[in-house]
């Protein structure tokens, strides 16, 4: 079973009968109705949306979920029908973290809870528009500190780097993690190769293949999820390159990304709580759409714009607890 933080006490409600049938009510009279605008459908973001359901749920709030399919008019277009219709508290998905002054207008009064791509800091606002995830500078981090430990003897390191969306905040926070931490370290650090491969495993597959054949060396492959280093690994063993003297670093904690390092395909992950992030957002929408702040929440930070949940990582040692 992989590893859950304990979710924080649930706030109840009130049922009352009305005069249109029965309506779940929370402390100030008003129901608690929370849509969630997903980037795009899909296996990931309907996987959160079913996680999102089942967590409001349990805190008595109604839900409801759309998927944007990385459009921004539709985005826009279904926050503004999601809040004609009643919805009082959101949980949005950016397409890109541009357009996150039109979801505030297109949302009208109620407050957002920010997940799965972080808005400029510019545009959160204490206990109204708040970001839940982890510190994606941290994953990168983590990544860097483990090639360090493996690579404590060479004085340079030849490093290859998959990155997710141009425009992600997790891409953004762990390609930054990863180089700045390796920049303090001192070591000449030589990046090799670096390009987008926007998350996906076939994608990551082509570009290291096409990296493969330039015949540079490379020490690790240093990706911004799970799936893009599978699809590293996969490349190097299709075209018959040595994978053991080069490291495989992931994020995640996926069950591919995990089973490859049971296996000895993959070295390093890092485990993002995705449970306790959605635990989170979904108590700290309640808590905004009750008028209520997120300073008691685990995680929240002092200017009320953030609730961070850390990060763990995950070697050969210790995976068996995150499968």
């Amino acid at each position: 079973m992989k590893k859950k933080i304990t979710a924080v006490v649930l706030i109840s409600a009130m049922t009352v009968l009305l005069a249109g049938g029965c309506q779940k009510e929370n402390e100030s009279g008003g129901s608690v109705k929370i849509y969630y605008n997903a980037i795009e459908s899909g296996d990931y973001y309907e996987g959160w949306a079913d996680q999102l359901k089942e967590q409001a749920e349990k805190n008595n709030a109604e839900f409801q979920a759309g998927y944007a399919e990385k459009s921004v008019e539709t985005q826009v277009t279904q926050i503004k029908e999601a809040q004609k219709d009643g919805s009082n508290v959101f949980l949005c998905g950016l397409v890109t973290p541009d357009i996150t002054a039109e979801i505030k207008s297109a949302a009208g009064a109620a407050p957002i809870v920010f997940i799965n791509n972080a808005p400029p800091d510019s545009q959160l606002e204490k206990d109204r528009y708040i970001y839940v995830a982890s510190d994606e500078f941290m994953a990168g981090q983590y990544q860097a500190e483990f090639i360090l430990e493996k690579f404590a003897d060479k004085d340079e390191i030849n490093v290859m780097i998959l990155k997710g969306p141009k425009d992600a905040s997790g891409a953004i926070g762990r390609t930054d993690g990863l180089k700045q931490t390796l920049k303090a370290s001192g070591k000449k650090i030589n990046y090799v190769f670096e390009d987008y491969a926007n998350w996906s495993g076939d994608i990551a597959k082509e570009l290291t293949g096409m990296f493969l054949r330039t015949k540079r060396p490379v020490d690790c492959v240093a990706a911004n999820n799970d799936d893009m280093a599978i699809g590293a690994v996969t490349a190097f063993e299709e075209a018959g390159a040595d994978t053991g003297s080069t490291l495989f670093l992931g994020v995640d904690a996926s069950a591919g990304g995990c089973s490859a390092i049971a296996e000895g395909r993959m070295d390093f992950t890092v485990y993002q709580p995705m449970s306790a992030q959605i635990t989170a957002a979904v108590e700290a929408a309640r808590n905004l759409a009750e008028g209520k702040g997120i300073k008691e929440m685990d995680g929240a930070s002092e200017d009320g714009k953030y609730i961070l949940l850390p990060f763990e990582k995950v070697t050969a040692g210790n995976v068996k607890d995150y499968q």
